[in-house]
């Protein structure tokens, strides 16, 4: 009797220690499902501009093309130099004729020496160039003889003489530092009195050439010859 009371105690416990391991077993609350993410719609991708006429052209008829600066100031009308400089004098029609320029800005002008502009920064929130994928390479300098005489359009770059890409200035007076340093590719042939009222601009207070006025370019419309 006593034999089997020990047997049937024993039994008991293991019956009971499975019992527990079931229950416990069964009380393991169920693994946590990571709630999937809503799916992320395709951003659209920049658009590129369509091609310009200006890499088309030859010397002569680049010789013929103006551009016209249109600006809150005034029009400035532009002459090219595209037998010392064809590079830059594509480039900058290239842009113009994309659109690039507008709505950028006289964003830097320094007092009796040059007003500038090109700068993308400026561009307005809304501006549909924020939407185009346009091409900014760095240019080879096509540095020459050319004098930075007052009214000549020439191309800011930054250490590096082969890296202007879109800023663009024009000369307030001879500025004989800048010659053979900087691209000169063309020159004002109206509206000298509109850059020089650009050059009155206020500039901002502690600054040295930031205006305290926004001088908009509007546009800069490319006028090519007649076929």
């Amino acid at each position: 009797m006593m034999r089997q009371a020990i047997v049937w105690t024993l039994l008991m416990s293991g019956w009971l220690v499975c019992g527990d391991r079931l229950t416990a077993q069964q009380r393991r609350p169920a693994p946590r499902t990571t709630p999937a993410r809503p799916a992320v719609p395709p951003q659209p991708q920049p658009s590129t501009p369509k091609p310009s006429r200006a890499e088309q052209l030859s010397i002569e008829e680049l010789k013929a093309t103006r551009a016209v600066i249109e600006s809150a100031a005034g029009n400035i009308v532009l002459e090219f130099f595209p037998e010392r400089a064809p590079n830059h004098v594509r480039n900058f029609l290239r842009l113009a004729e994309q659109g690039y320029y507008d709505g950028t800005e006289f964003n830097r002008i320094v007092k009796d020496f040059v007003i500038q502009g090109g700068d993308p920064a400026k561009w307005p929130a809304d501006s549909p160039n924020r939407k185009l994928r346009f091409d900014t390479s760095p240019l080879k300098a096509e540095f020459n003889e050319t004098p930075h005489d007052k009214g000549i359009l020439s191309m800011a770059h930054g250490k590096d003489p082969d890296s202007a890409t879109t800023h663009y200035f024009i000369c307030l007076r001879r500025a004989e530092s800048l010659d053979g340093k900087y691209t000169a590719f063309g020159r004002v042939v109206e509206g000298l009195e509109v850059v020089d009222k650009i050059a009155e601009t206020p500039i901002q207070p502690g600054a040295e050439d930031k205006p305290a006025e926004r001088v908009e370019v509007r546009t800069i419309r490319v006028i090519y010859p007649k076929p």
